[in-house]
């Protein structure tokens, strides 16, 4: 059979690769990955990667198994592995084979978990999705909706990682849960596509979230509830409380807003849209103390949002706390560190204006180092102006100290 030269090497990467793991195999376990094998490897998944694309799954599991035998933390064979045993266990569930399927979906998960260990910093949402979907569709609801919310942690504003949190959220049986993030999608612009979908589950939500709160004892919750999914069922979305405040929002009328807000959390106070609004809106008004206080409150209710770590952090230099924003922000680091570079770029952020603004350059300096080194796509082209920013005032600071020690003398 005539191979052209690219498809030659693949074979002969894939021929390798076989070789080495039947030596690896009788000498004992695989050990890590050489950049030459790793090389090797890279090439050998281009083949695989064709056998996925054509969702041919046996062939793509063989050749990615090679793979891996040898090197064990290529992040795109362990990856592709997950995928073509997800789609191996649809084609079987399709087939009326629960059994297989669920075989596969269990092999899946396993390998979007390696992919994820493997990850470990530099882990990225999309890598907490795949394995959210594979619990998913093994009935594992609890377990992926966790991986949803470690998801909505790195993308926050991604309307596919929103929606289906959602939908795991009232599938776990949070529904109060499941309408916030709802009405969350409802109000991104970016994710005017998914507002139809979200506008046809949030009535449900919301009329389940007023049975459970009333079952709880929790009647005022209960007939706020009862009343949102009046309005949403009645008025496919209408004009709700929360339709009026994003008005004024958009109107610049951001007193109007936060008295509606206010009246809104006085008969729930347990809704992280509305104070998250709530923090934004007193930002913007220019009342800055308060603005810190409604985002104290809304991370009591979302403590694991180092998004909004970060922002409020940054309302709090600018309004002159930054002491107490550089220790908050030291807490907050430490508390949330295990989550990643991605999770942890805002903070850093926050945290590299705050020792700027108590002038520790070269402490700053470090932190945006680290924010820069995230590669988060809203902070760290920021992060790396910010670090030549600091050399700058480092310079500034040492001439200024030369000049005086020269003056004194």
């Amino acid at each position: 059979m005539h191979l052209t030269r690219q498809n030659y090497s693949v074979r002969r990467s894939l021929g390798a690769l076989a070789l080495l793991a039947g030596l690896l195999t009788a000498g004992g376990a695989a050990a890590e990955c050489l950049p030459g094998q790793m090389q090797e490897a890279d090439l050998a998944y281009q083949s695989a990667a064709e056998f996925l694309t054509q969702q041919s799954w046996e062939q793509a599991i063989a050749r990615l198994q090679s793979i891996v035998t040898v090197c064990p933390e290529h992040v795109p064979a362990n990856r592709g592995l997950g995928t073509a045993y997800l789609g191996k266990g649809e084609a079987a569930l399709a087939a009326g084979s629960e059994a297989e399927a669920g075989k596969d979906f269990t092999a899946a998960a396993d390998w979007f978990g390696k992919v994820i260990a493997a990850r470990g910093a530099e882990v990225e949402a999309g890598d907490y999705a795949n394995l959210a979907k594979a619990y998913a569709k093994q009935k594992k609801y609890k377990e992926a909706r966790a991986e949803y919310m470690k998801a909505e942690m790195l993308a926050p504003e991604d309307c596919g990682v929103l929606f289906n949190l959602a939908v795991l959220h009232s599938a776990a049986g949070y529904h109060t849960q499941a309408v916030d993030v709802f009405e969350h999608i409802i109000a991104l612009d970016e994710c005017e596509r998914a507002h139809a979908r979200a506008l046809t589950q949030i009535a449900s939500a919301a009329g389940k979230a007023a049975e459970q709160q009333k079952k709880a004892g929790n009647s005022q919750q209960a007939a706020y509830y009862q009343d949102l999914s009046n309005q949403y069922g009645g008025q496919a979305g209408g004009s709700t409380a929360m339709d009026i405040v994003r008005g004024k929002m958009k109107a610049g009328d951001y007193t109007g807003a936060v008295t509606l807000l206010r009246e809104l959390l006085g008969k729930n106070p347990d809704q992280p849209n509305a104070t998250l609004t709530l923090a934004r809106a007193l930002d913007s008004a220019g009342r800055e103390a308060e603005s810190v206080d409604a985002y104290r409150d809304y991370l009591k209710l979302k403590p694991n949002d180092t998004t909004e770590w970060g922002t409020m952090l940054q309302v709090m230099v600018e309004s002159g706390q930054a002491v107490a924003a550089k220790s908050e922000a030291a807490a907050a680091y430490a508390e949330h560190s295990s989550k990643g570079r991605q999770a942890l770029a805002p903070i850093l952020y926050s945290w590299g204006l705050a020792l700027e603004q108590t002038e520790e350059f070269a402490t700053a300096r470090a932190r945006f180092e680290e924010c820069a080194a995230s590669g988060h796509a809203r902070f760290a082209a920021s992060a790396r102006t910010q670090v030549q920013r600091m050399d700058d005032l480092m310079q500034l600071q040492a001439a200024q100290k030369k000049k005086a020690a020269q003056q004194g003398g």
